[in-house]
This record gives C-alpha cells, sequence and structure tokens, in this order.
C-alpha cells in the first residue's frame, strides 16, 4: 500500500520537487502538509492532471532554537 501510494504521489512533478528542495533545506522536524497530498490522490483516482486545484504546497516545521 505504501508502494502505491508512493507511485500516485511521484505522478505530481511540483509536490515530487517541493520534497527535494525542503530534504535539502534540512528543516528541522519538517513535513509536507496534507492538503496537496490529499489533492493528489484524489486527481489521480478520479483520472485529472495530478495538480489540478492545488494552490500551494505547505511546509510545516517546529525549531525549539528560535521560538520567535
Amino acid at each position: 500500500m505504501i508502494d502505491e501510494l508512493r507511485t500516485t504521489l511521484a505522478r505530481n512533478e511540483v509536490l515530487v520537487e517541493v520534497l527535494r528542495r525542503a530534504a535539502e533545506l534540512d528543516l528541522p522536524g519538517w513535513y509536507l502538509t496534507a492538503g496537496c497530498v490529499f489533492q493528489t490522490v484524489w486527481n489521480v483516482v478520479t483520472c485529472r492532471p495530478p495538480t489540478e486545484g492545488i494552490r500551494d504546497y505547505d511546509l510545516f516545521y517546529f525549531d525549539g532554537s528560535d521560538l520567535s
């Protein structure tokens, strides 16, 4: 099932690029929020372009050394 999810998400080239760039930033405890993940899966399941309807790709992270 995880392999199927990875294959589905890989169809969204923007999402893949966001993940690649996020990894390069080396942010502490980062993750990509679920909206773009859910929408990508929904789009693929309903035979739409993988990026359709996705307006942004949000990264969240927590840096305990900077609480500003």
